[in-house]
């Protein structure tokens, strides 16, 4: 599962497990900044544009945290305009070529790959 980062608002950039003992969130992929500790009853939020064509609204993640200040909650509040919780985050699979950097060639930018 990912959420939106709310420090640098970035939509799916935080990677989290929720198990037996809470919510384990990752470092944001983008500005590696993580959402592990806050102030005690503290909240934070992330924020970011709806993916539905036209809409104004916005796509929000409530982090809250417990008493002793860690992450004990993590919700997702759907878009108030047209109630879509979708971040418009496009699949790094649905493109058919991309440039690879190939580790054994140093001084070339990559090499093209076709997924079959």
């Amino acid at each position: 599962m990912a959420a939106i980062c709310p420090n640098c608002h970035l939509p799916e950039m935080i990677a989290y497990v929720i198990n037996d003992t809470g919510v384990h969130p990752f470092p944001c992929l983008e500005c590696s900044a993580g959402p592990f500790r806050s102030t005690p009853h503290g909240q934070l939020t992330g924020a970011t544009a709806c993916a539905t064509d036209g809409c104004q609204g916005s796509v929000r993640d409530e982090y809250q945290y417990d008493a002793k200040g860690r992450l004990s909650k993590l919700t997702r509040i759907k878009c108030q305009f047209c109630g879509t919780d979708k971040t418009g985050v496009i699949n790094a699979g649905s493109t058919p070529e991309r440039v690879m950097p190939d580790p054994r060639l140093p001084g070339f930018e990559g090499r093209r790959v076709r997924h079959g």
